[in-house]
């Protein structure tokens, strides 16, 4: 789906529909009613026509486009993006949004059953249990493309992690040029990690969870570092979010 520009208002010759009902959410709770869903849509925002609406592990966001009619979405599961969609017709919207809340599909099943669904590569990873192999080859492709010259470039930190076990199975991400690790593959990640960020002349600060610095060193004494200081029985990351892990530690 090419990109489109979101509306920062509601245009009645294009949403005549939205209008009326004072708005997206509201137009979207009243299609879901019409066709007998459970699920209610509200407007967690304010700044733009927006509608969320969730059910369990599972939520679609829904804007309208300026240009044109048309409704775009998002679908997520376990904190992670699996596709994204658009149409004209709400009730088509709403329609896609119940069957993936309610329904819990899978990828192969929404595709089937709305041409409209486009799932992503990240999507196609989970579903196959590969979420961390995935993001660990996306980290290293997308920072080698940004070149390791850059002197504040993670990439060398990002290559020597990517080689040890204890690191390798947690879930890779990037803030800004700072390293991460997290012990669950959805959004909201984990903070319960070290972490570190390159400083220049090849050499790293590490910092503990709390953002206390631990250290600085090279490539592989920064390693050594952030090992040394993962979390207690810090085993492979899990799918869902922080909260979802904090919930089953409640639970046992």
């Amino acid at each position: 789906m090419t990109y489109q520009e979101l509306t920062k208002q509601i245009d009645d010759a294009l949403y005549p529909d939205v209008s009326a009902a004072g708005g997206l959410a509201n137009a979207l709770g009243q299609a879901l009613a019409a066709m007998g869903s459970p699920l209610e849509a509200s407007a967690t925002i304010s700044f733009i026509p927006f509608a969320r609406v969730e059910g369990g592990s599972r939520f679609c966001q829904t804007y309208i486009v300026k240009e044109e009619r048309l409704f775009t979405f998002d679908f997520w599961t376990d904190g992670v993006t699996y596709g994204k969609g658009a149409c004209r017709d709400l009730n088509d919207a709403a329609q896609a949004i119940h069957f993936w809340i309610i329904e819990e599909p899978d990828i192969a099943a929404m595709k089937n059953r709305f041409s409209f669904f486009t799932p992503s590569e990240k999507a196609l990873a989970h579903e196959a249990g590969k979420a961390v192999e995935y993001q660990w080859d996306e980290l290293l492709t997308r920072w080698a493309k940004q070149g390791a010259s850059d002197a504040l470039s993670p990439l060398p930190l990002i290559q020597a992690a990517s080689k040890h076990p204890e690191l390798r199975q947690l879930f890779p991400f990037t803030s800004l040029y700072s390293l991460h690790f997290s012990r669950t593959t959805g959004y909201p990640f984990t903070t319960d990690c070290p972490f570190a960020n390159p400083i220049g002349d090849g050499r790293f600060r590490v910092h503990s969870a709390s953002r206390d610095v631990i250290g600085e060193g090279n490539v592989d004494e920064v390693i050594g570092m952030l090992k040394s200081n993962l979390p207690l029985n810090c085993g492979p990351a899990v799918n869902g979010t922080a909260e979802n892990l904090l919930d089953a530690s409640d639970s046992k």
